[in-house]
């Protein structure tokens, strides 16, 4: 049916088509899926939303502007199954949704309209705010009118800040709107707003049902806590990070209300499924009274990013009249990043209401800050890895340690790296070691590293020992546990500390107590700070010589130069940084016991010292083979250097995988 020439139509064939509209209806009622149409399904919340949809009877209809892009991006979350997904081109900002006439006759088709489109940037000019949101919300309320007529909406829920303040009418029945930013709300904010009113009146002008949520800022989902989108709370932890907001902004009376997306997600899913949709308003947060105001959220913060704690609060208006009277360009953080700041409450009592029906209870965020905080804390000094780097691996948690790989069949590896790296550097190693096993691999992130939180504990060696015992406790049944210089040492330790007998551990050019003079050791003898301080501000070409020199035989130049940009990056993060100084001190300190020698097999551990293999680097010219190592242990010798599970990984995944097909 053309719905543009449907008025023009004789009575006979309106009749007949009306006929038509109701026996399919009633088709889909009882027979068939919904079909949903959805904005935004590309973003950080649209494609939890599309993951979590995977397990229900629906047929998605996603715009996007690309469909081979949104393929990628669908896969590379861990969208699986595509089958039930159409892929609509088109563009919020243009007229039209820029459809062709036959998308647009499918999206008619839909039962169901989520729009979650738009994008997440507080800097946006007006022009373009308005483009993407304004005009955004007139043409996809014009489909939702359209679909109305046909064969009735059955649920519009429009996806819109927490700070709009179009949720709540006042005694004569008109929207109330709150001034809450002083007028100092972006172009982003108030064209976001606008659009969520003229939804709300489009609905009430044509009678269908409509929910409004409105997510307060958004971060990653559990347990993993990735936050692809950064200018949220990234901004403000791009601020802590970099010194530049040490005090507290409004003090104890302001919060920033937080939600991870697979909430919003699950929320979306369920509201979605409602056969009788009884519409609302619907803040995802939790009560002010619950959540961290912002000096505990400040104090976590600066925990996390290992930076001094806020002393003091100033008034908030101080903080935004400072930076937008110069502050932003000497800092590179826009004034933006504290306008999600508020000492309001809001209404949850709706909220309340329908995760009653969801039989959900609201999540403490305070779990998934250290998670969220790490992520962040990573992205925000992230340099790319080389082109050639493997890009199908998945996030995973275990324990409170981040991790990166694959699933697979029969036994897992678990890999520790050592220092001046994360698991994302294991990852060509860990990849081609599926490739000849076909067992799941899986790379953590030591507490501090990389995506992992920094541990609580007071002694860095017995943390990171702790983090990793409390992951391996994860995996039932027998695995094999690989580490990488210090990780190698870590790795020994916790098995020991595990008391588990269905563990084969692999050492590649352990280090403990077996350092030789050079100036890492010089500089690992002078306080934290300073070797903190010293390591961030190393040069890139002085990593590069170093990774040159240590390297081995067959050095590849373009990823000593890779691996030199992502080090002196990621010691950009005082976190990480301080991780670093941390084991570096424990190293060089000359007072610890070595953990690799033949002690760590007895006191108590069963396993013998010939199921245990050692890879050594004979060109490593920083540290020397341990001397009481037990000479039971099966040892190999590379012509490498001391990176050589990174430079020379398919020589190393080929001598993992030989040792365990073999057994003593």
């Amino acid at each position: 049916m053309n719905v543009h020439t449907s008025h023009a139509a004789n009575k006979e064939s309106t009749d007949n088509e009306n006929i038509t509209n109701i026996t399919q209806r009633i088709h889909k009622t009882f027979a068939g899926p919904n079909i949903i149409f959805m904005t935004g399904g590309t973003g950080f919340i649209g494609k939890e939303t599309v993951k979590r949809f995977a397990d229900e009877n629906a047929q998605l209809l996603l715009l996007v502007r690309s469909e081979q892009r949104a393929r990628a991006v669908m896969k590379a979350y861990g969208v699986k199954d595509l089958d039930r997904i159409t892929f609509i081109t088109g563009d919020l900002s243009i007229p039209g949704l820029g459809l062709t006439a036959a998308d647009r006759g499918r999206v008619l088709e839909a039962d169901v309209i989520i729009h979650a489109g738009g994008t997440m940037d507080v800097t946006l000019g007006r022009e373009i705010a308005e483009q993407i949101f304004m005009n955004g919300a007139k043409e996809v309320g014009q489909l939702a009118q359209e679909i109305h007529r046909i064969h009735g909406l059955k649920h519009f829920i429009h996806v819109v800040g927490f700070m709009s303040p179009y949720g709540q009418r006042n005694e004569q029945g008109d929207y109330l709107q709150v001034d809450h930013t002083g007028n100092q709300e972006s172009a982003y904010e108030e064209m976001k707003f606008q659009a969520d009113l003229h939804i709300r009146e489009h609905a009430e002008q044509h009678n269908y049902p409509l929910s409004v949520v409105n997510p307060s800022t958004v971060v990653g989902p559990r347990p993993t806590g990735v936050t692809e989108q950064t200018g949220g709370i990234g901004l403000l932890i791009q601020a802590i990070q970099k010194r530049l907001m040490p005090v507290v902004p409004g003090g104890s009376s302001y919060w920033l209300p937080l939600v991870e997306n697979d909430v919003v997600a699950q929320t979306l899913v369920f509201l979605s499924k409602e056969t009788a949709p009884v519409g609302g308003t619907y803040p995802l947060l939790a009560r002010k009274e619950d959540s961290p105001n912002m000096n505990e959220l400040l104090h976590l913060l600066a925990e996390q990013l290992d930076v001094p704690k806020p002393k003091w609060a100033v008034p908030l208006p101080w903080i935004q009249w400072a930076m937008r009277s110069g502050g932003t360009r000497i800092s590179g953080v826009p004034a933006e990043s504290v306008a999600f700041i508020s000492n309001r409450s809001f209404p949850v009592e709706e909220t309340e209401a329908l995760f009653t029906r969801m039989g959900q209870s609201w999540p403490d965020i305070r779990e998934q800050l250290p998670f969220v905080t790490a992520d962040l804390d990573y992205r925000l000094q992230y340099t790319p890895l080389p082109e050639d780097f493997p890009a199908d691996y998945i996030r995973a948690r275990g324990g409170d340690m981040a991790m990166v790989g694959w699933e697979g069949e029969g036994e897992p590896w678990i890999m520790v790296h050592g220092l001046l790296q994360s698991a994302d550097e294991m990852l060509p190693l860990g990849r081609r070691l599926r490739e000849l096993t076909g067992n799941p691999v899986w790379m953590v992130d030591l507490a501090g590293f990389g995506r992992s939180p920094v541990h609580q504990g007071d002694e860095v060696f017995e943390g990171q020992i702790d983090a990793l015992v409390t992951a391996l406790h994860e995996f039932k049944g027998p695995l094999k546990l690989v580490g990488h210089s210090i990780g190698a040492a870590i790795a020994a330790a916790a098995l020991k500390r595990s008391r588990r007998t269905d563990i084969r551990l692999g050492l590649l050019q352990p280090v403990a107590n077996n350092a030789n003079p050079n100036m890492l050791a010089w500089m690992s003898r002078l306080p934290r700070g300073v070797v903190r301080t010293l390591l961030r501000r190393r040069s890139e070409r002085s990593w590069a010589r170093m990774f040159s020199t240590y390297s081995g035989r067959e050095g590849n130049l373009v990823m000593e130069h890779a691996m030199a940009r992502r080090i002196r990056s990621n010691l950009q993060s005082p976190r990480i940084a301080g991780a670093h100084a941390d084991l570096l001190r424990w190293i060089h300190s000359g007072q610890r016991g070595s953990v690799i020698s033949s002690s760590w097999m007895k006191n108590g551990n069963p396993r013998h010292a010939g199921d245990t293999l050692v890879v050594w680097a004979k060109q490593d010219q920083e540290y020397h083979y341990p001397k009481d190592m037990d000479p039971q242990m099966k040892r190999i010798d590379v012509p490498y250097g001391h990176y050589f599970p990174v430079f020379q990984y398919r020589e190393t995944a080929a001598i993992l995988a030989e040792w365990s097909d073999t057994r003593t």
